[in-house]
């Protein structure tokens, strides 16, 4: 599973899908790796609960909850690393007096804007730009670079908290809810089921039909849920997201900016450090129209099967087989076995 899931980032990583493609050009862009992800996805996935109302309700209504990463117990969870250097260094020199006065001479000679700027600006406003800069005196950028410098730390007090708001985006507005390939995990049983005292939802994600694929109106629909499930990466080095960075703050100033790469999202949530890698977690992103602000998404998936926890209690085992029977799914019981040498914990049909 390890070179298969190697596999898996290398084609994450050359997937770039820029946000003026149409949905059939994105669909063919992301096709060939989310058939390489079906075929190498567990025929089951699990996911570890604790015993209290809310997810009692879920269990009997079939929801699945997609929370973002600010819920999450792990800080680094979602959380982008971008070079500050580089964007600094960029504002730097594309505002000194040398660069400006180079490309003065440049368009005075019959050269153009940078293609970079016309696609930060628009054509219209980069149009202006063009005048202002070609007629613009060494006195007059005397006079603007001083003005610059007096306001300089007030300015990029301004782009601190743009880059703060830029790192948090992200984690605002990613909705994932999480499982494992593995229901015997000690650590897994005690950190997110109660300390054993919960319970574990078994699903087949291969057979996933939600009830936004069936609906006939699911093209238009503003309230359709869209879903994705992609494996986890567990990597020393963070994900670098220095390009969606420079795309927020260039639109956080105002400017015409284009986001290069709607997979940003996905990309920064699907890194994590190897200390997890015992979790051998799967991510279900669910995503929705005008989803910002929202706290959560949900979709309706039954589950095939419950393990009741080692510890859970006499009432809640009793709560939870009633609503398992009225399903119709299997349900099972998990154990110490005193007997073997080995930690991990098993499991027997009820």
């Amino acid at each position: 599973m390890k070179a298969k899931k190697r596999i898996f980032k290398e084609m994450l990583e050359k997937i770039s899908i820029p946000a003026d493609l149409s949905m059939e050009e994105w669909k063919a862009l992301l096709s060939p790796m989310l058939e390489y992800v079906y075929d190498i996805m567990p025929a089951r996935l699990f996911r570890y609960r604790p015993c209290n109302e809310m997810q009692f309700d879920a269990f009997y209504n079939d929801r699945i909850y997609a929370v973002n990463a600010q819920m999450f117990n792990d800080p680094y969870d979602c959380l982008i690393q971008y070079n500050k250097d580089y964007l600094y260094d960029s504002i730097n020199v594309g505002t000194s007096i040398e660069s400006i006065k180079h490309l003065r001479d440049h368009l005075k000679n019959g050269g153009c804007l940078p293609e970079l700027w016309e696609s930060l600006y628009g054509e219209a406003r980069a149009k202006v730009i063009k005048d202002v800069i070609r007629n613009v005196t060494d006195e007059e950028l005397e006079r603007q670079a001083f003005d610059f410098e007096v306001n300089k730390e007030n300015f990029f007090g301004n782009i601190d908290r743009i880059l703060k708001q830029a790192e948090d985006y992200l984690r605002r507005n990613t909705f994932i809810a999480c499982f494992s390939e593995t229901v015997k995990s000690i650590t897994m049983w005690s950190h997110y089921a109660a300390s054993h005292k919960g319970f574990v939802l078994e699903y087949d994600f291969k057979n996933l039909m939600s009830q936004c694929d069936t609906c006939s109106q699911k093209d238009t629909c503003n309230y359709r849920v869209t879903y994705n499930l992609y494996p986890i990466i567990y990597d020393n080095r963070r994900y670098d997201a220095t390009s969606f960075v420079e795309y927020y703050l260039g639109l956080s100033l105002g400017l015409n900016a284009k986001m290069n790469d709607r997979m940003y999202y996905t990309k920064a949530a699907l890194y994590k450090s190897p200390q997890w890698q015992y979790e051998k977690e799967w991510r279900l992103f669910l995503n929705k129209n005008n989803s910002t602000g929202l706290s959560c998404l949900n979709i309706k998936v039954k589950p095939v099967a419950i393990y009741y926890g080692n510890d859970m209690s006499a009432i809640n085992k009793k709560i939870l087989s009633g609503m398992a029977e009225e399903k119709g799914i299997k349900e099972y019981q998990m154990y110490i076995d005193t007997q073997s040498d080995k930690y991990s914990m098993k499991f027997r049909k009820i």
